[in-house]
């Protein structure tokens, strides 16, 4: 199927069709999969309250958290689960809809699952419309369509000018999908700084300009969030945990997690485990 990317939709003649909506709260039945079962339509889920751990087909995972916008595309299989609710009202409200160009021929954003960061309470606002006018006694699709028209629109802003800023960074792009994707990192900034053809001291300040804090700090980051999924849904030790993410050694995984989370592991162990 086509594609246009949410970027490009900025200066594009594009229509939408939204079918429905509907809000969800998965605090008793935390899971969803469509493994085997293609969806039949795109989708965009607002989470509100909690986190997600998606698995797609080819085995990848994705990860949202609250307040981010996850894009499944037509044809897009996955299993889904969510955790780490904030409150006991933490939810999801998701908006099955059809995208459609100038011509009428229908596109997909991307060819998978996508998640869309957007630290926008206003996305918030724009989800619980279409939730509202979707299951009024008499749903009304012009204003559905008007909101969901919004958060394209807003999307499509927020992503063309994060592609323009990014494009001053694609010298140390190798170096960016390094450390957002290897959990496991053993090479050192230096070593990251020479894959990417250029100095450590200049790595490290446009890595910071990018992406707001240090190389290392963002390393530890990524692994603390990875961290919160095993201690809520995997049966392993802090040190089994400490150990395969790569710390020097539990204490000081422990130490990194406090000073991020404002507990130790295993009283966030011990909090998610009364949550659920």
């Amino acid at each position: 199927m086509k594609k246009i990317a949410i970027s490009e939709l900025y200066n594009v003649e594009y229509s939408v069709s939204v079918i429905n909506a509907k809000k969800s709260y998965w605090r008793t039945q935390n899971s969803f999969s469509c493994v085997g079962v293609p969806k039949d339509r795109d989708m965009l889920l607002y989470l509100d309250g909690c986190k997600a751990e998606y698995t797609l087909k080819n085995g990848n995972r994705l990860y949202a958290e609250s307040g981010d916008i996850v894009y499944t595309p037509i044809g897009c299989e996955y299993s889904v689960c969510f955790y780490d609710f904030a409150t006991k009202n933490g939810n999801t409200i998701g908006v099955n809809l059809y995208l459609y160009d100038e011509n009428r021929t229908p596109f997909v954003l991307t060819d998978d699952a996508q998640v869309f960061t957007t630290n926008d309470a206003n996305y918030k606002v724009l989800f619980s419309k279409i939730d509202h006018y979707s299951e009024a006694a008499v749903p009304c699709p012009a204003k559905m369509k008007a909101a969901m028209y919004d958060i394209i629109g807003n999307l499509s802003a927020h992503y063309r000018s994060k592609d323009l800023k990014e494009k001053k960074y694609s010298i140390i792009s190798k170096g960016i999908t390094y450390l957002e994707s290897d959990i496991q990192q053993n090479l050192s900034i230096s070593e990251i700084a020479a894959m990417c053809n250029v100095s450590e001291c200049y790595f490290r300040r446009l890595f910071k300009e990018y992406s707001g804090v240090s190389p290392a700090e963002y390393r530890i980051n990524c692994k603390i969030t990875k961290a919160k999924v095993y201690l809520k849904h995997e049966n392993l030790t802090i040190a089994e945990i400490s150990d395969y993410l790569g710390f020097t050694n539990t204490a000081y995984f422990i130490k990194q997690f406090r000073q991020r989370t404002g507990c130790t592991p295993a009283a966030y162990r011990k909090r998610q485990g009364e949550i659920a």
